[in-house]
């Protein structure tokens, strides 16, 4: 227990041991302050000694366990990160206005109000999963370090996806005329050519964006990688795969080798191509095209995959194509060879003519 000693000038010096032993030699102006100090260095010890018998969890705070969980996802992308803080903040205000400090005090009642909370802002059901996976991951986290004896989330379920109306997922995808009437507008031909592989690679923008000649085009073998590199991490493991490029796609990447086989392989006027200026331009075209559906650069995503089916592959043929993780351990040992695929996927390019 630590000691208070009055000094001549008024003052209290107190000498207490913490839990690794070193000493601290304090003056306070204040016995209470003194006092405060003593048992808050004796109450952690008492704590460490109860937790070291499993007899007490830790007390740590909301913010807290965020940061310490948010540690373990420095590998991660940084626009995966940034998706991650910007669903922790949004739990963390919730906790706030819940008045619930500690990661300790969070109950399934107050995982209850949170659901409700997320299903009333009416968001997609994707969107409300997306919260609720990292909310649950967080405090598996911290049941996993010992820190809490239950997930106040393991109760609630993730929301079943709406089934869609065939007009909704028409909405999803351009068909065919959509294509033909876009690429009929005056636009330049190193734009075209952007968005003529994404339509016929179904690769996503940010790889799009950082595909580079030395790694990623195998112009013999008619082959895109999709590859991490100490520039870029794919969104997943799986997301690395081999594109094997159409005749259309073959014809506008050897030309544009011609022009120099370094660096960044799309570029716009000299520079490489960035997602918002994509974005902005396709909505004009779309807008000229009289296309009424919303143009977003991830639709080009998803009309590969649609008509993809029209060519004839298979549900796994189309799931490593696009790099999606597999659903089973059969998927897993499901091999693709790219090479076999691209008879098929020639008739992609007829969407051009």
């Amino acid at each position: 227990m630590g000691t208070i000693k009055t000094l001549k000038n008024g003052k209290f010096l107190i000498t207490v041991y913490d839990l690794y032993g070193k000493r601290h030699r304090i003056r306070f102006d204040k016995h209470r302050d003194a006092n405060a100090y003593i048992n808050r260095i004796e109450k952690e010890k008492s704590e460490n000694k109860l937790m070291a018998l499993g007899l007490y969890k830790k007390i740590v705070t909301i913010e807290e366990s965020i940061n310490d969980f948010m540690k373990t996802k420095i590998s991660i992308r940084e626009r995966t990160t940034k998706t991650y803080e910007r669903f922790y903040n949004q739990f963390y205000s919730f906790c706030k206005s819940e008045k619930v400090t500690t990661i300790n005090e969070f109950r399934r009642e107050h995982a209850d109000s949170f659901y409700q909370k997320l299903i009333s802002f009416n968001s997609a059901p994707k969107t409300i999963n997306s919260y609720l996976l990292a909310v649950k991951s967080l405090f598996e986290y911290c049941l996993n370090k010992d820190i809490i004896v239950i997930n106040p989330f393991s109760h609630i379920s993730l929301v079943r996806n709406k089934i869609k109306t065939l007009i909704e997922r028409e909405e999803e995808y351009y068909d065919k005329n959509e294509i033909k009437n876009f690429f009929s507008q005056n636009m330049d031909s190193e734009l075209a050519n952007v968005f003529k592989i994404l339509l016929l690679t179904g690769m996503r923008i940010s790889e799009l964006e950082n595909l580079e000649w030395e790694q990623g085009i195998d112009l013999t073998g008619k082959i895109i990688k999709i590859r991490s590199n100490e520039k870029y991490k794919t969104k997943t493991a799986t997301s690395e795969r081999d594109i094997p490029m159409t005749e259309s796609a073959y014809e506008i990447i050897s030309k544009l080798s011609n022009k120099g086989t370094t660096g960044p392989v799309f570029k716009i006027k000299g520079r490489k191509v960035k997602e918002r200026t994509l974005l902005s331009k396709c909505k004009s075209i779309a807008e000229k095209a009289m296309i009424t559906k919303n143009a977003t650069l991830h639709k080009w995503r998803h009309s590969f995959a649609s008509h993809l089916v029209n060519a004839g592959l298979n549900y796994e043929e189309r799931q490593y194509l696009m790099g999606h993780k597999g659903e089973t351990m059969t998927d897993r040992y499901t091999k693709i060879d790219p090479k076999n695929l691209r008879e098929r996927m020639n008739e992609l390019d007829k969407l051009l003519e």
